[in-house]
């Protein structure tokens, strides 16, 4: 894929949308520029735009920086989410910032509700009405953008898009000389150590190999991480750091 064929391109050394450079470790006034007026933020941490699919987030404000203007806030991670809280496995409470918390009744569910008698008597349709507007209600208080993105995001010349499974990333991927798969980021925690795995339905994927020597008059590093939530392509994160001094 060439870098003027999709909104995203990611190349080692550069990421650009619709040929501006990405401004990573910048201000929220350098994204609005670039993306327009976002939609809404919540906990001065994260900012999202609904109608693109994108959300930006500042994972580095410390309890001293509360007293910062949000504007001058620098903002060091992307998010870009090909899925939100009305897919199937969203609406499933299977995402991974509203893991079991955002919850929709299935039609087969309700019906089986209706007739239960785990109750002294069956649920009520108007019961089953009333959780399902409270989840609703709860929609904007989640970083899922109201509209997913859409488009073919350039992943160092391989296209990642909604609905691919991580074999179809990776056989992408293994027709462009020097990619490596993206493989399983073992940062859970459960003493089992299976960095690189392929076969692991949630969780973070990520090519292993560090791409920042290639680009030795940087002063920071990024990496992208693709998360899956039950097989299903969540989001796209891109992570910015800078070099320790």
């Amino acid at each position: 894929m060439k870098t003027e064929d999709t909104e995203f391109a990611i190349t080692p050394c550069q990421i650009t949308y619709k040929g501006k450079e990405l401004p990573l470790g910048k201000p929220l006034d350098a994204w609005v520029e670039l993306f327009g007026p976002y939609s809404r933020n919540f906990n001065e941490h994260t900012y999202i735009w609904d109608s693109l699919g994108v959300a930006i987030f500042n994972s580095c404000i410390t309890a001293y920086e509360t007293n910062v203007d949000k504007e001058k806030r620098k903002c060091d991670q992307l998010y870009i989410f090909f899925v939100n809280l009305d897919s199937k496995v969203g609406q499933a409470g299977k995402l991974q910032f509203a893991w079991n918390e955002y919850y929709i009744l299935s039609k087969e569910e309700e019906e089986s509700l209706l007739k239960s008698t785990i109750r002294n008597k069956p649920y009520t349709q108007e019961e089953l009405d009333q959780s399902r507007e409270k989840m609703l209600k709860k929609k904007p208080d989640y970083i899922y953008p109201f509209t997913p993105y859409t488009q073919t995001v350039n992943l160092q010349g391989a296209p990642v898009k909604s609905g691919m499974s991580l074999e179809e990333v990776n056989k992408e991927r293994s027709k462009i000389k020097g990619l490596e798969k993206m493989g399983y980021w073992d940062n859970d925690g459960d003493w089992s150590w299976d960095s690189g795995s392929t076969t692991i339905k949630t969780g973070e994927f990520r090519e292993q190999k560090d791409h920042s020597s290639i680009c030795p008059n940087q002063d920071y590093w990024y990496y992208i991480t693709l998360r899956y939530s039950e097989g299903e392509l969540e989001y796209l994160k891109i992570s910015y750091e800078l070099y320790e001094k």
